[in-house]
């Protein structure tokens, strides 16, 4: 539910429905990486609550996939090669900048 809402909301905002997957996508890298940082002594029960519960919940690969098949059907290439890009890229940066 709390994807769907900050999703929605941004894409609403902007007027393009794959930019709030893109942004709740990339927090939840943030998130993700951070928790991974943060609670690696906490109990494994815990952390895969938050990893992959809560988390992957909020994120979701389904929906990235599908509005880039969606661009690409729509004959919209370059903004189903920048949706991929951005959520790849930005998610490992974001890996890579807090795991350094």
């Amino acid at each position: 539910m709390l994807r769907w809402i900050l999703s929605a909301s941004i894409s609403h905002g902007i007027g393009k429905f794959w930019v709030g997957t893109v942004f709740v996508n990339i927090i939840g890298c943030f998130v993700l990486f951070a928790l991974a940082q943060w609670i690696q002594g906490e109990d494994k029960v815990l952390q895969y609550f938050w990893k992959i519960g809560f988390l992957g919940s909020l994120t979701t690969f389904s929906t990235f996939s599908y509005e880039v098949v969606m661009l690409i059907k729509l004959g919209r290439y370059f903004e189903a090669f920048l949706v991929g890009f951005l959520n790849i890229f930005f998610g490992i940066i974001i890996g890579i900048w807090i795991l350094r």
